[in-house]
């Protein structure tokens, strides 16, 4: 079953349009704004200090941590002990699981000709965000959705709260800068988001000082 997640969702990720999209669909930015489904929640989050408040004292300043990445994706710091793993790779996301490879984070960027988004069609974090969005809901094993803006590494980003009906959870953070939108995404336990929404939000950056080569 662990496996069998994992696999979904990183299928997912190579399918919705950062790796092996479908041909482009002439999309608005008016559209592309919109929600994908009805069971989206739009919610509004200003920092992520609140999620801070959430990892118990005991965490805090006693998790190891590392630098994974590439100057495509960005790079961002995740706990030490989490392997790259190339074992259910697929596509050209950036992938590292923690040591049951039940819980993931995932990194991908997209230019305007990697998503396959036509000329005349505003590309943007919007776009790729309903993409994610539409992609998930075609599982068919989501309960609810939240929607909320946020910042990674300075930058304004759409962040996508999954609640799958399994009890597990997915976040995929999607923002622009320049002329790509990252998509960054975190799955597994509840806790694992908790814990990774600072990671991603405030160690973000296209600076690799110090990244690993695993």
């Amino acid at each position: 079953m662990k496996n069998k997640f994992l696999l979904a969702s990183v299928t997912f990720l190579s399918v919705v349009s950062l790796s092996a999209c479908t041909s482009p669909k002439k999309e608005s930015s008016k559209t592309s704004a919109a929600s994908s489904s009805t069971n989206v929640v739009k919610e509004t989050t200003t920092s992520s200090s609140n999620v801070k408040k959430q990892i118990s004292d005991s965490d805090k300043g006693n998790v190891k941590t590392k630098r994974i990445g590439s100057a495509d994706y960005g790079y961002v710091n995740i706990p030490s002990d989490w392997k790259k793993n190339d074992n259910i790779q697929v596509g050209d996301n950036i992938q590292y699981t923690d040591k049951n490879a039940f819980n993931i984070i995932v990194l991908n960027a997209a230019t305007r000709e990697k998503a396959h988004v036509a000329e005349g069609v505003e590309f943007n974090a919007e776009l790729i965000a309903k993409r994610f969005e539409t992609r998930w809901n075609d599982y068919k094993i989501v309960e609810k959705m939240t929607k909320s803006t946020t910042t990674v590494g300075g930058n304004e980003s759409l962040k996508i709260h999954i609640f799958l009906k399994t009890g597990l959870q997915a976040a995929g953070w999607v923002f622009q800068k320049d002329d790509k939108v990252y998509l960054i995404v975190v799955e597994g336990f509840e806790k694992t988001i908790t814990q990774f929404t600072p990671y991603v939000e405030n160690t973000w950056s296209l600076d690799g000082t110090g990244a690993v080569k695993d």
